[in-house]
């Protein structure tokens, strides 16, 4: 079971060793990937940005016109740019079960950058760590808040339960 005595694991991409304080670092074979606007994968292992949500792969805005899940995928890509990612670990998602981890490529914050570029909103326990980029980004109608969007929280509440028989 995962314990989150393990605050100090840093996944990092590419690398090859482990090193003495509790990190693991996954073998040079592992595959790295974007999931979605909120979520990289190393190897096996799926990494939930801290403090932020994204729009989901299936999600529209502006009444169905807008698909914004995809473009956010793209945006993390970009941010990214073929570099190292790290991602410290801080928390854990028990019901998805895995990390939640502040990620970084190289030095920039890939939490702040998907917030302050209108990709995600600031969101969750960590979330107020964002809520500046967030305003500003609301302010200049960056990405989602350029357009008729809702959290995908808000979007899942308002949608009509499935009722079986």
């Amino acid at each position: 079971m995962w314990r989150l005595g393990f605050l100090a694991i840093i996944l990092a991409f590419p690398a090859n060793a482990q090193s003495d304080n509790d990190t693991v670092v996954p073998a040079a074979k592992s595959r790295f990937q974007v999931v979605d606007g909120e979520t990289v994968k190393f190897g096996p292992q799926f990494v939930r940005l801290m403090g932020i949500v994204a729009p989901e792969k299936g999600q529209t805005c502006d009444d169905g016109q807008w698909h914004p899940g995809p473009l956010a995928k793209k945006a993390l890509e970009a941010f990214i740019a073929g570099r190292a990612v790290s991602c410290r670990q801080v928390d854990y998602d028990a019901a998805r079960r895995r990390p939640i981890g502040q990620c970084h490529a190289g030095a920039d914050d890939l939490q702040a950058m998907m917030v302050s570029a209108g990709w995600a909103w600031s969101s969750g326990s960590f979330g107020n760590l964002y809520e500046p980029e967030e305003r500003d980004a609301a302010a200049r109608g960056a990405g989602v808040h350029g357009h008729r969007c809702t959290r995908p929280s808000e979007g899942r509440t308002k949608q009509p339960t499935k009722r079986t028989q």
